[in-house]
């Protein structure tokens, strides 16, 4: 429990000085470092027997499909759907020349391609973000309403949880947690819509809207993460994090909020 908490502890800290005391690459080099450690604990439950090469083929991969929101601001040329066509090329070029076992190489090329999905749509959204009018501050807000459907969650489980959530993907997951944790993220849009500078635009039924489904995005996300590391019999993504396991398993939830909360801010909450 101690070494959970020190760890959200210094990761908040840390993200909310990159975030208030850099220029813009400065978020864009922590999101792009955090998606080449997710993408090799990805490929190491994925692919466990796969050599350096293959792995390093996929990580490449990766960062190219979720650079473009940094690529773009010094080439504004290459966009989206270029990066992610070479991206998706380089896998399947990598595993037509390397095929090994043909009875599941396309098993295998699958796999990759679900990894380039996964990691390579979602991370680039949190950059995104930051592009927004006070963006450093929405950025915030949506780690305050993540993070909070996350500690509501976790600390009503334990407490009142009774009622299994989904317990073929997580056992331990709770609909009283889920409620915890819905609740303690629209507490933290409110608080976001108070405290920090910018948000005011934030209605109060903005916060119950952005609070309470990007809750729901946030126990999808950590259900689909769960459902990745059942179906490859792995406990945690890593064991980069005291308390918290990989790098995947920390932001698995802020992957499906980041880029909710961005389509939300983008066409509904202009």
């Amino acid at each position: 429990m101690l070494s959970r908490i020190i760890s959200a502890i210094v990761m908040i800290v840390g993200i909310t000085y990159v975030l208030l005391y850099t220029p813009w690459w400065g978020l864009g080099l922590v999101v792009l470092l955090a998606l080449l450690l997710a993408a090799g604990e990805y490929h190491t439950m994925a692919a466990p027997g796969a050599d350096t090469v293959d792995r390093s083929i996929f990580t490449i991969a990766c960062l190219l499909a979720a650079s473009w929101p940094v690529t773009t601001k010094i080439w504004p040329d290459c966009n989206q759907t270029t990066l992610f066509l070479v991206a998706f090329f380089l896998i399947a070029t990598a595993r037509l020349m390397r095929p090994g076992s043909l009875e599941t190489s396309m098993q295998r090329l699958g796999l990759d391609a679900f990894g380039l999905l996964y990691l390579g749509l979602t991370f680039p959204m949190i950059i995104l973000l930051r592009d927004r009018p006070d963006g450093d501050w929405v950025v915030l807000m949506v780690m305050a309403v993540t993070f909070g459907s996350d500690t509501g969650g976790y600390f009503a489980g334990r407490a009142l949880g009774k009622h299994k959530l989904y317990p073929l993907i997580s056992p331990k997951k709770t609909v009283e947690g889920a409620v915890g944790g819905v609740l303690l993220a629209i507490a933290a849009a409110f608080a976001a819509r108070a405290w920090f500078p910018g948000q005011d635009w934030l209605t109060p039924a903005h916060c119950i809207i952005l609070g309470a489904l990007g809750a729901a995005m946030t126990i999808t996300g950590d259900l689909v993460e769960s459902m990745v590391k059942r179906a490859f019999n792995a406990k945690d993504s890593g064991a980069l994090i005291p308390g918290h396991g990989g790098i995947l398993d920390r932001v698995d939830g802020l992957l499906f909020s980041g880029p909710f909360i961005w389509l939300y801010l983008e066409f509904i909450a202009k």
